[in-house]
């Protein structure tokens, strides 16, 4: 697009000095004429557009659609108060969504659509680092950046340049959630459950490195289990189940969606291992898990970034307008895609118009101090500092402490 409008400022250079060389030209009887030759000056000011729009990829069917469902809710609480406060300079912000199911090729399609056309000036997603790592080079070579609300899988930012990862990364998240296993909930023998994807394989090495480095300096733990299994293809997780309950652990630490844990916390109610303390991702910290698990998931420990019973003025605005987009209280999807349209919308009020710039301003960030939180960025990854609940049974979350 640049070429053309060049091509059409040097034609229309030619045209008027050709046109001055036979003639004077006046516009207005009570103005002087122009000099003979002159050419009018071009405002060559960046344009505001009358819209910004950013593409949100994420599942919005199938089994993990609820994620997508929470990222649009987060992303439309920002464009929503962005544009109730007279958007960017005057512009209004929008998004569109785009359905990849959770699905690497379909995320692959979405990709090439969005960063094929022009209206796009950036985009959220995905869900899973499968799907993320599928995409992340059609963005690099589109030269559009990307920000990741959750994905975990660390090589995302570090194999390619246009990714920007919210979520803390499964290598920092996990070895924190291994620690706190043994330090503070005193596991001595610890089993590991993950799903069987990018982000699940990531967070066992890391998971199982971190309690060696504690057992060889020391500390007596030691991992005793180690089970993986297919998203979507496991409903009857019993001999899973009753492998982890012969190794005899005190402890269970866990990466998955929500939905599997809770089958598997209740068909270990079912087996008799009850007598064991639960840790997982940040990904059970919603309402859907707890009315999905029941009295099984009572002791449950969470990490998780976002606790919507922290008081912060904040964060209690941002859940009152996620409420009043779709009537649930949020969690860190929300809150992490809200962070990551605030991150692009506040590079765009500062004069990023175009992919290129809001690509340099997004990189130059050192700290983003938002609504609902604040983060470092270290080579387009966030770190900040995890918060470690408890269910407490019939919807009721507790906060422990902090875990750094």
């Amino acid at each position: 697009m640049k070429n053309w409008y060049c091509m059409g400022i040097l034609a229309m250079t030619l045209c008027l000095t050709a046109c001055s060389q036979k003639t004077n030209v006046t516009t207005d009887q009570n103005q002087p004429a122009e000099q003979e030759g002159s050419i009018k000056e071009e405002d060559n000011s960046p344009k505001i557009p009358e819209e910004y729009t950013i593409a949100l990829i994420a599942p919005f069917t199938g089994d993990n659609a609820q994620y997508g469902n929470a990222f649009k809710t987060g992303v439309k609480a920002l464009c929503d108060e962005v544009n109730a406060k007279g958007g960017i300079n005057g512009a209004n912000l929008a998004f569109e969504v785009f359905d990849d199911a959770a699905d690497a090729a379909q995320s692959t399609n979405m990709a090439q659509i969005v960063t094929g056309d022009d209206k796009y000036i950036a985009a959220i997603g995905s869900y899973s680092s499968t799907c993320t790592l599928a995409f992340a080079s059609i963005f690099d070579e589109a030269r559009m950046p990307v920000m990741v609300p959750c994905a975990g899988n660390s090589t995302i930012a570090t194999e390619y340049n246009c990714t920007f990862q919210r979520g803390m990364t499964i290598p920092i998240e996990s070895a924190l959630m291994a620690r706190y296993a043994v330090q503070k909930l005193e596991g001595e023998k610890v089993a590991l459950i993950a799903l069987n994807n990018d982000a699940g394989l990531q967070f066992m090495e890391h998971a199982e490195k971190a309690v060696d480095e504690l057992s060889a300096s020391g500390v007596p733990c030691q991992v005793v289990a180690a089970e993986t299994f297919n998203e979507g293809e496991v409903r009857d997780y019993s001999a899973m189940v009753l492998k982890i309950k012969d190794a005899n652990p005190d402890i269970i630490v866990i990466n998955m969606g929500y939905v599997e844990c809770a089958a598997i916390l209740n068909q270990a109610k079912q087996a008799g291992l009850t007598d064991v303390k639960w840790l997982g991702n940040q990904s059970m910290y919603t309402e859907d898990f707890t009315n999905l698990v029941g009295d099984a998931g009572v002791g449950f420990f969470v990490s998780t970034g976002f606790f919507a019973a922290n008081p912060d003025e904040g964060v209690q605005e941002f859940i009152q307008q996620c409420k009043d987009i779709d009537g649930n209280i949020p969690n860190a999807y929300q809150r992490n895609s809200y962070e990551c349209a605030a991150m692009i919308a506040q590079c765009l009020k500062e004069g990023a118009n175009n992919r290129e710039d809001l690509y340099s301003a997004l990189s130059s960030m050192e700290y983003w101090k938002g609504k609902t939180g604040g983060n470092k960025w270290i080579n387009r990854q966030s770190e900040e500092e995890y918060l470690i609940l408890q269910y407490q049974g019939e919807g009721e979350w507790t906060m422990l402490e902090l875990n750094k």
